[in-house]
């Protein structure tokens, strides 16, 4: 087992792998009682088509990764894993993306005992014809529940004007037809190729015995009774730069018209800088141009042309998205505003190191919270497979005539505009 320190602060990390390739993380907090703990794949809704165990070409139903985590909480056994973690006052939940799948438990005790049913039930795959049948019912009745949501759609929409091909285009849940195809054979082909410790990850933070969760961890026979895979093998797809469509209109039950504007960048143009340092000279000129302190968000306040704005910004396989999302009664002045900022991108120096500033009392505040240390480590395991334990640093060395350089690179063109109006409209 390895050690090293968090942005030189009084904070460690410890970690080590595992025979069959599982990676495992340690956080321990002196100050703390809680724990929280991730165990996740990379394995999500774009992980569609791929080569199984066996070599053999598995095109997967939309939706399956979904499903698959749903299913994951029904054990031959017969035990209830919710019903398990919570005798101890432990709570556990499942989320599902694009591009990961990870089961997580949180609360202050028995962590030793949670811990290694965490393991167990994560590890412990229960598939039959009836109760993949039963599932269908209850997704189904997830995927209807959502339809009508303005926000949903417009996100929904938004991937599909964006995208050709990559399978981001499509629900995280699939759809209602898509589901009725899944069978158990499409779920034991997704977990047996994905569900592989050699392509996941295991994050604990909080108050914990380092040493006595090593121990757990390397005895813990299911998990160790299961042999490596070298190499998973998922389709590429030939992506174009561009915009699906441009525009799209949609009418809803909404009293104010709400907007999604989103720009499509490919990774490939910045051949100088790593990924990391992609998404952090992107971070700070969205910080600059639409954050709290920006003029535009001056400017959209005063004129009072939206109710409430935010910008995120996504990673897509080799593309990233930066996606803007508000609601406004004056929307076609608001588009034509948030266009006017994104060209011609200057940032000066003053405002490019204040930001910084901020940046790192944020990072500082940050590695006291458990959640956000725990989550930040396993994120940065999926998106670039590798620990940012020194992100200060990082922060630190970013440079102006880096930015500028970026900029230069930065091709904001490819953009998508989704309305959702009020059906009267």
């Amino acid at each position: 087992m390895k050690k090293i320190n968090f942005n030189n602060l009084d904070q460690e990390l410890y970690y080590f792998t595992l025979k069959n390739g599982l990676r495992v993380y340690l956080v321990p907090f002196l100050n703390k009682k809680n724990y929280y703990a991730i165990l996740g794949t990379k394995y999500g809704s774009m992980d569609i088509e791929f080569l199984n165990n066996e070599g053999k070409k598995v095109k997967s139903p939309y939706g399956t990764a979904h499903f698959l985590e749903h299913k994951m909480f029904e054990q031959e056994s017969g035990v209830d894993p919710f019903k398990f973690f919570s005798k101890s006052g432990v709570n556990a939940n499942a989320s599902t993306t694009f591009n990961n799948t990870r089961y997580y438990i949180w609360g202050v005790n028995k962590i030793e005992e949670n811990i290694s049913y965490l393991l167990d039930f994560v590890f412990s795959p229960y598939f039959t014809d009836s109760n993949v049948q039963k599932e269908k019912g209850i997704i189904k009745e997830e995927i209807l529940m959502y339809e009508d949501d303005p926000e949903w759609a417009l996100d929904d929409t938004m991937r599909k004007n964006l995208f050709y091909y990559l399978p981001v285009k499509e629900k995280i849940a699939g759809t209602v037809e898509s589901i009725q195809e899944i069978q158990k054979e499409d779920l034991y082909n997704a977990y047996n190729t994905f569900y592989n410790p050699s392509n996941m990850y295991l994050v604990i933070g909080g108050n914990i015995e380092v040493e006595k969760l090593e121990k757990l961890i390397k005895n813990h026979e299911k998990l160790n009774s299961i042999k490596k895979i070298e190499k998973i093998t998922r389709k590429e797809y030939p992506e174009p730069s561009d915009v699906k469509e441009e525009f799209k209109e949609l009418f809803m039950n909404v009293t104010v018209p709400k907007i999604r504007f989103s720009t499509k960048v490919k990774e490939s143009n910045f051949q100088d800088f790593s990924k990391i340092e992609i998404n952090m000279y992107l971070g700070i000129i969205m910080s600059s141009l639409f954050g709290s302190t920006s003029d535009f968000k001056e400017y959209v306040t005063n004129e009072r042309l939206t109710t409430g704005f935010y910008v995120e910004k996504n990673n897509f396989d080799s593309y990233l998205t930066i996606d803007i999302t508000a609601e406004s009664d004056k929307a076609d002045i608001l588009i034509e505003e948030i266009k006017k900022n994104l060209k011609n991108i200057k940032i000066k120096k003053a405002d490019f190191e204040r930001i910084k500033k901020v940046w790192i009392a944020s990072e500082i505040r940050m590695i006291d919270n458990v959640e956000l240390t725990v989550d930040n480590i396993y994120s940065d395991l999926i998106l670039y497979d590798d620990v940012y334990v020194n992100r200060i640093e990082l922060i630190k060395e970013l440079n102006i005539k880096k930015l500028n350089k970026f900029i230069k690179c930065l091709d904001l063109t490819n953009q998508s505009l989704v309305m959702v109006l009020p059906k009267n409209k």
